[in-house]
């Protein structure tokens, strides 16, 4: 198993060691980029094609044209997966403005930079989603300034950084971020659902697109195998009491799957123990991974 790089500036496949990108190159200068993180199964990249629409759409979001094509993107990320050897992969695609002088005028970058990295592919174990992570919400927003769209899957992740520090500093292991008017809107690099129980049954909730986050490609199909296994699935305006007092949490991501969350401020959640109903989803999903695996 191996990590390989491959870098449009060359047109190669490389080791770790021995990629390198300009200084000068706007992603690493002012996180003037775009990217999409999925996993493989069956050495296949998992919802690829929403992947790359995300991609192209915060592309424009940032006036970014991307030159690669969608064709070339899926053959170089296959190739790098062959050629790591490994039995699933965590595969990032970014596209950077390109290299340019020390301005922040975008007019004078004119070649995007593309950089696909696969490494092997590492999941938390059974134990690690049974015993759920402790989280805690933060004041940090992902846009503190309010000028990237949190739509907008860029480059620039100080938000979460700090947030996840603060989470961190808390005894946390993971945050969940708020908007300006302290809504609950993501994790820090997830999405939130949360599970109530009402005299209509039992109901599956996370936080309305409109409150200013991530519309995330895991967030998507979760909603779609809910509605399978006959949840309702509602999304609203969610307040930090609200999610506190719910009776099962879980966060979703493109690698992690459904992982779920067990302390919530220092407070059980679910008997600080994976929930019934976060269980029969997370078998579900793992379900939709099998039937990818097998093609």
């Amino acid at each position: 198993m191996a990590t390989k790089i491959y870098l449009s500036t060359t047109g190669a496949i490389t080791d770790p060691e021995d990629a390198r990108i300009s200084v000068f190159d706007r992603g690493f200068l002012y996180g003037d980029s775009v990217y999409e993180t999925m996993r493989t199964a069956g050495g296949r990249p998992i919802e690829l094609g929403r992947h790359f629409e995300r991609l192209h759409r915060s592309a424009a979001g940032i006036g970014l044209t991307i030159p690669f094509a969608d064709e070339m993107l899926e053959q170089t990320i296959a190739q790098c997966h062959a050629a790591s050897e490994n039995l699933e992969s965590y595969v990032r695609v970014i596209v950077t403005r390109g290299t340019g002088p020390l301005m922040l005028d975008p007019r004078r970058s004119e070649h995007p930079t593309l950089v696909i990295i696969v490494q092997p592919l590492s999941v938390p174990s059974e134990e690690v989603y049974r015993r759920g992570l402790s989280v805690v919400i933060v004041g940090t927003t992902k846009t503190q300034g309010g000028l990237v769209d949190p739509a907008i899957k860029s480059g620039n992740y100080l938000g979460s950084i700090l947030a996840l520090r603060q989470a961190i500093a808390e005894g946390g292991e993971d945050a969940i971020l708020c908007t300006g008017a302290g809504e609950i809107a993501e994790g820090a690099t997830s999405n939130v659902f949360y599970v109530v129980g009402g005299p209509d049954g039992i109901e599956l909730r996370t936080p309305d697109l409109q409150a200013g986050l991530l519309a995330g490609i895991t967030r998507e199909l979760v909603c779609e195998l809910a509605v399978e296994l006959g949840l309702p699935v509602h999304t609203h305006r969610v307040w930090p009491d609200e999610l506190r007092a719910a009776d099962e949490v879980f966060l979703t991501s493109s690698v992690r799957g459904i992982m779920p969350v067990t302390t919530l401020d220092g407070r059980s959640i679910s008997g600080g123990v994976e929930g019934v109903t976060t269980a029969r989803l997370r078998a579900r999903y793992d379900a939709y991974l099998d039937a990818c695996t097998r093609g």
